[in-house]
């Protein structure tokens, strides 16, 4: 019985592999950006900060990857590559990098 639900979990991660992997990119680029800012002295050393910081990059990763896949129409590679770029950068930059794009073309 096992076996058969070992095997239905590993089609379920072969099916989502990529989602995965922009996941696990963006754990990682989160938690950078976040080790960055404490040895650059921006930000002090706190574990909860650090959970959060890797905690929304992984889910902003995730969100960048369905963005990139479903409305740009991008390869999986790609979006997985962007996803964690994005989740390095931080939220905030990027939030920070739209506004300016959008008010600069609509205003």
């Amino acid at each position: 019985m096992p076996e058969k639900t070992i095997a239905i979990l590993l089609a379920k991660v072969a099916e989502y592999w990529d989602a995965i992997l922009a996941v696990i990119a963006g754990i990682v680029g989160g938690g950078l950006a976040y080790l960055a800012e404490v040895k650059n002295g921006t930000q002090k050393w706190d574990l909860c900060a650090f959970a959060l910081a890797i905690a929304s990059a992984g889910f902003f990763a995730f969100v960048t990857y369905m963005i990139c896949v479903e409305m740009f129409a991008w390869s999986p590679g790609l979006s997985v590559a962007a996803s964690g770029m994005i989740a390095h950068l931080g939220a905030e930059k990027v939030k920070q990098l739209l506004t300016q794009f959008f008010t600069s073309k609509l205003g």
